[in-house]
């Protein structure tokens, strides 16, 4: 080999080496879909100790705006999907913090997963996607009584 022949072989062993070890030192990407601490659902409705009917109740109070949107859109839905959205939030609530935090994971990395969604695509918003919204209600949630579920029966005016 001559001089200019082992430049250029020795130019493209280094740019071969150097495009295999830089995505070694990025270190590995996290996926776009991975749940966090506050996504898809926020931390303190995955650590409440309050049930879904006292968190409701504390939503209606502090976000009364949001409350009523979530439950106008509720009284747009059929009624079988109606309760499989109250149903569903029951189970989410009867879960320790560990699967709530799982639920949370696999919501965020499997658009199938939760299966309410489906008919439903805002099934459980006010009790999820608005981190100001849980932050007020899940601060006073405990004020309210357990269990009441007089308050999933809020008149939507027509």
């Amino acid at each position: 080999m001559t001089g200019p022949d082992i430049r250029w072989t020795l130019r493209a062993l280094l740019m071969i080496v150097t495009a295999a070890a830089v995505p070694g030192l990025l270190g590995a990407p996290r996926a776009a879909a991975d749940a966090t601490d506050e996504y898809p659902i926020p931390s303190k409705q995955i650590e409440t100790q309050c049930d879904a009917e006292q968190y409701l109740a504390a939503s209606r109070d502090t976000s009364p705006v949001y409350f009523e949107r979530y439950m106008l859109d509720k009284s747009n839905r059929p009624l079988d999907v109606q309760q499989a959205a109250e149903d569903r939030i029951h189970w989410f609530y009867s879960l320790d913090a560990v699967g709530r935090r799982q639920y949370s994971e696999n919501t965020a990395t499997n658009i199938y997963y939760e299966q309410v969604a489906t008919r439903w695509g805002n099934w459980a918003k006010v009790f999820f996607n608005n981190k100001g919204v849980v932050a007020k209600a899940t601060a006073v949630c405990m004020n309210y009584p357990r269990g009441d579920l007089s308050v999933w029966d809020w008149p939507v005016a027509r």
